[in-house]
């Protein structure tokens, strides 16, 4: 399997870094990236795609200032009805990700 995003995904959570991904992947203004199997999650990346069965793994890569502060991102936008969202400047959350975050629950973001 070649080409393949396993997982993406933004966090929204308001968290103290812990210096564990499994936990800081969920903190708002972060992002990982997953490569490979995604068949856990509900997806259709499946161990028999791969060429053998070992590589069939799921790998997340953080992407946070603490973790990654060589790499500077600027934006993550997604298309949406034909516009263009930005949901994360500089690692924190944008105007557009804040609303949706407090119209699910208003004390959240606060």
């Amino acid at each position: 399997m070649i080409g393949a995003i396993g997982e993406l995904g933004f966090g929204t959570q308001v968290l103290p870094f812990s210096g564990r991904d499994i936990q800081d992947e969920k903190i708002l203004g972060t992002i990982h990236v997953a490569t490979g199997r995604d068949d856990h999650l509900g997806g259709k990346i499946t161990p028999d795609l791969f060429k053998e069965h070992k590589n069939a793994s799921h790998d997340d890569v953080l992407y946070a200032p603490h973790k990654t502060p060589e790499i500077r991102l600027q934006q993550a936008r997604m298309i949406r009805g034909g516009q263009t969202e930005v949901l994360i400047e500089h690692y924190k959350p944008a105007k557009y990700m804040i609303d949706l975050l407090e119209a699910e629950s208003p004390a959240l973001v606060s």
